[in-house]
């Protein structure tokens, strides 16, 4: 009697054990299948949210909490550096940058990130509106996806700016004006889904400051997603 008769009569003899066997098999192989789809998705989502930015500057702390502040909105920043500090980065002739793209960081709506930027911010991630258009105007934002579907804005809503990430309703700032929803972004997947998009001045502006000179408000971070050259 060979190997293979052999082991087929002790299977057939003890099938509670081969049917425990079997299962314990396909457990395994469904756990492991599991994993690596996993990594997979979560390798995807990284290499999105990273959008091909080189570089992050900030201020001085954690690099580890700058970069998850600034690029994956998931800490707070760092701390804040003046215009003035940013603006040698910005140039368009930079001999090693080839693009900065401002965040003013430090507010939120619902817990959802207020984020003032400039248009090239939806371009990074490939961003489509779904309605609307971007903003323009102070106190005008376009929302991402998520934002619409959980909260219920639409086209024209308007809601008051609160200060930290928290919901809070003793943080919101009540004298300040409005910001009105003119655009909503399309889902894409990305960190851009769950962002609040407006201009930087209306982040100065909410906290008294109009000058460009004068930098980011207390506890708000402005700070410059940048691409090397040529990449």
């Amino acid at each position: 009697m060979n190997i293979a008769r052999l082991s087929w009569k002790n299977l057939t003899d003890k099938p509670l054990n081969m049917a425990l066997s079997l299962i314990l098999f396909a457990l395994g192989v469904g756990l492991i299948s599991l994993l690596f789809l996993l990594e997979k998705q979560l390798q995807e989502k990284f290499d999105k949210n990273l959008a091909g930015i080189d570089l992050v500057i900030g201020a001085k702390g954690s690099p580890l909490q700058l970069i998850l502040s600034s690029m994956y909105h998931i800490d707070s920043p760092t701390g804040n550096i003046s215009l003035e500090e940013a603006r040698p980065f910005m140039r368009p002739d930079h001999p090693l940058i080839g693009e900065a793209i401002p965040v003013s960081l430090g507010d939120s709506y619902q817990s959802y990130r207020i984020v003032g930027t400039d248009h090239r911010l939806v371009g990074l991630y490939a961003g489509k509106l779904a309605e609307g258009r971007l903003w323009e105007g102070d106190f005008e934002v376009t929302i991402g996806a998520s934002i619409a579907r959980e909260l219920g804005l639409k086209m024209g809503d308007k809601f008051k700016s609160s200060h930290g990430f928290v919901h809070d309703d003793d943080l919101e700032h009540g004298d300040a004006q409005s910001f009105k929803v003119v655009g909503i972004l399309a889902p894409s997947g990305a960190v851009i889904d769950q962002l609040i998009l407006t201009n930087t001045q209306s982040i100065w502006k909410v906290h008294g400051e109009h000058a460009e000179s004068e930098g980011a408000a207390d506890d708000h971070d402005h700070e410059a997603h940048e691409h090397a050259e040529g990449e």
